[in-house]
């Protein structure tokens, strides 16, 4: 079982082909929810990866963009996702290692 994130981690929606990755912007009983970072602009998704998983930055960055825009946001069951960074100081710390 995949343990749950926390808010501002990044995980890969597994039920879907391509494994698009989510910041997660809230914690539900059941499911997360998130904004992919594909939708992210260039700047934001640079910011966003500089950052380290567990600061108060990155937490109030998920939160700000979960309340921004509901229609960005999915809902993710959490059998359908796998943790992708625990560990921001890899080289290249969004291109996932899905256990």
């Amino acid at each position: 079982m995949t343990p749950q994130p926390t808010v501002g981690e990044i995980v890969a929606i597994t039920t879907i082909d391509s494994d698009p990755l989510l910041l997660v912007c809230h914690l539900h009983d059941d499911h997360v929810t998130g904004v992919l970072l594909a939708d992210f602009p260039t700047e934001l998704l640079r910011r966003l990866q500089a950052s380290d998983p567990d600061t108060a930055t990155r937490r109030q960055l998920a939160q700000a963009l979960g309340r921004a825009d509901d229609r960005m946001t999915f809902t993710v069951p959490h059998t359908d996702y796998a943790l992708v960074e625990r560990d921001s100081s890899r080289p290249n710390p969004f291109e996932g290692e899905t256990d």
